[in-house]
């Protein structure tokens, strides 16, 4: 599980100006270890538990029950990873996280964003399919 470098990572790069939390949206796997989301003190709880099993730093922010936020943000897979910079222009979207893809991301952005005060840049969309391990 990315946790413990994606938070890492958060502290590596707060002082840049990044802000990172984690979005906790639903059980991927219900009744494996926590079942479905019934109210949001349930959901509270087990984002609790996870956040003490894992040792999460980041801060934590709960999607409502109906995932308004999950939907609003693609509805993809539990595990997605976002860049949004200030004004609401997306840096960065991935189906899974992984950290190291998310660093070589952040860096670049934060890169061509710092480098816009001294040239004139133009965004550029890119699209790639990256492997992972399967765990």
């Amino acid at each position: 599980m990315a946790c413990a470098a994606m938070d890492d990572m958060a502290d590596r790069y707060a002082d840049r100006g990044v802000t990172s939390v984690f979005n906790y949206t639903r059980e991927a796997h219900p009744a494996e270890h926590y079942r479905h989301h019934t109210s949001m003190g349930v959901k509270r709880h087990n984002a609790g538990a996870f956040r003490d099993s894992c040792g999460v730093r980041r801060p934590i922010l709960l999607d409502d029950l109906d995932g308004t936020a999950h939907h609003a943000m693609g509805g993809l897979l539990p595990n997605t990873s976002w860049y949004i910079a200030r004004g609401g222009r997306i840096l960065y979207k991935a189906a899974w996280t992984d950290a190291d893809d998310l660093e070589d991301a952040l860096g670049q952005a934060l890169d061509s964003l710092e480098r816009r005060s001294s040239q004139v840049l133009r965004p550029a969309f890119s699209e790639r399919l990256r492997w992972r391990t399967r765990d």
